[in-house]
């Protein structure tokens, strides 16, 4: 159902009359008539001349007056029980603070394309400007170690090209790699590299004894 309001609009629209033509012609100021387009009613002067106000801007609009000062009194009396009532029965306490509205929608979209977006720029950037993971599990440093075989094992990045004193050797699906050495007696230092597919290395070396078995 249209309020007092929205009706005055629609007729006056329809008939392309102004708030300044209608205020000289009611001697009625604008901005009262506003108040009343807009069910404004605490801008208004007391009832009986909202009552005088509405008659006369709805007989200049062709409107039945009496008909809608019905309207406007249930209007009204609905408006007054709302202005008595607590704020939380009004407008209830457990209203989400905040509403996902089309428009906010499409700007969190947005923004997630955008960050991703970005997100995977420097991740490519960090990939092109920093050499591989490289943890090498054994042999661990300063070791002393029996026997002349060794394996060195570890893991690094699964596209990297892995290589153990200049020996390439080969990667799991995973990254993981292992490979036996045969070394001398006495101190030994193993090399091992890793290099990416943009050609960033990172080396870690191993310096262990073995202790003849004999």
């Amino acid at each position: 159902m249209l309020t007092i309001g929205e009706i005055l609009i629609k007729v006056r629209t329809e008939k392309k009359l102004t708030l300044e033509e209608i205020e000289k012609q009611l001697r009625i100021r604008k901005k009262f008539l506003i108040a009343l387009e807009e069910n404004n009613w605490d801008k208004l002067p007391s009832l009986p001349y909202i009552k005088g106000f509405l008659r006369n801007y709805s007989a200049f609009l062709g409107l039945k007056p009496e008909e809608m000062v019905a309207v406007f009194r249930r209007q009204y009396a609905q408006h007054e029980r709302t202005k008595l009532l607590p704020e939380g029965v009004t407008n209830p306490l457990n209203e989400p603070a905040l509403r996902l509205t089309p428009q906010a929608a499409v700007i969190v979209v947005t923004v997630f394309c955008i960050l991703t977006f970005f997100g995977y720029l420097f991740f490519q950037y960090r990939s092109y400007t920093s050499p591989p993971n490289l943890n090498v599990s054994a042999p661990a440093e300063g070791a002393i170690l029996q026997g002349e075989k060794i394996t060195v094992s570890g893991i690094t990045d699964r596209d990297a090209v892995i290589s153990v004193n200049n020996q390439k050797i080969a990667l799991s699906q995973n990254g993981e790699f292992a490979t036996d050495l045969t070394l001398a007696p006495g101190v030994n230092t193993i090399t091992i590299d890793s290099v990416s597919k943009y050609g960033k290395k990172k080396t870690v070396t191993r310096t262990i004894q073995i202790q003849s078995s004999q």
